[in-house]
């Protein structure tokens, strides 16, 4: 099982209404330096940061990071992920070919708001992730609101001017849902079998 992950150190703000008793400091933010996420089922994602005056704390939902210390167009929680993690197996990366691409995500009231990729969890060995029509990875973006999501695949449409240069051709109804991941070992009299010495064994020379 696998619990935390390593992230890049990123510095940016959190609620400081997070750590404290008082309703006032709600919009009240202090830095915090980020570098690890930790995915628990059936709970929002969560965080481990480090402020700058030496608190180090574990479990900072998603919802109460920032990339400003000025947000003024904060959406709920639920609107910045819809759906609980859904397992402790879950691995982090940041792709490559996605690095700092924007996008304009599908909030779930069907409002859109822009944002940029930061990184992704993928969650596996759990009943809705191994089911192909429930499997969903979640990018993290940081809206340009400043605050922090974790959305599906369904959700975003990317941008990039040097790619995606066409309008959208297909009619959103007519997209399907992946209802099976293929295996090629399930075709019983199509198994390669070899039972000799030879390296290439069956394979014929041209």
């Amino acid at each position: 099982m696998i619990l935390n992950h390593n992230i890049d150190n990123t510095k940016c703000y959190v609620r400081l209404s997070h750590f404290t008793k008082k309703e006032e400091d709600y919009n009240t933010f202090h830095n915090i330096y980020l570098f690890g996420v930790q995915s628990i089922s059936g709970k929002i994602l969560t965080f481990h940061g480090m402020t700058d005056y030496g608190m180090l704390r574990s479990r900072i939902p998603i919802d109460q990071l920032f990339f400003t210390d000025k947000s003024t167009k904060d959406v709920p929680a639920h609107f910045k992920q819809l759906w609980d993690c859904f397992s402790e197996n879950v691995s982090v990366i940041r792709y490559d070919f996605l690095k700092d691409k924007r996008c304009q995500v599908v909030l779930r009231d069907g409002s859109k708001i822009w944002a940029t990729y930061w990184f992704t969890v993928d969650w596996y060995n759990n009943g809705y992730s191994d089911e192909p029509s429930d499997y969903k990875c979640g990018h993290i973006l940081v809206a340009d609101d400043g605050y922090v999501l974790c959305q599906p695949n369904n959700r975003i449409y990317w941008k990039d001017s040097n790619w995606i240069t066409k309008d959208f051709p297909i009619p959103l109804s007519d997209i399907k849902v992946d209802s099976f991941l293929q295996s090629v070992e399930t075709v019983s009299d199509r198994w390669v079998s070899e039972d000799t010495d030879s390296y290439y064994y069956n394979l014929k020379e041209k």
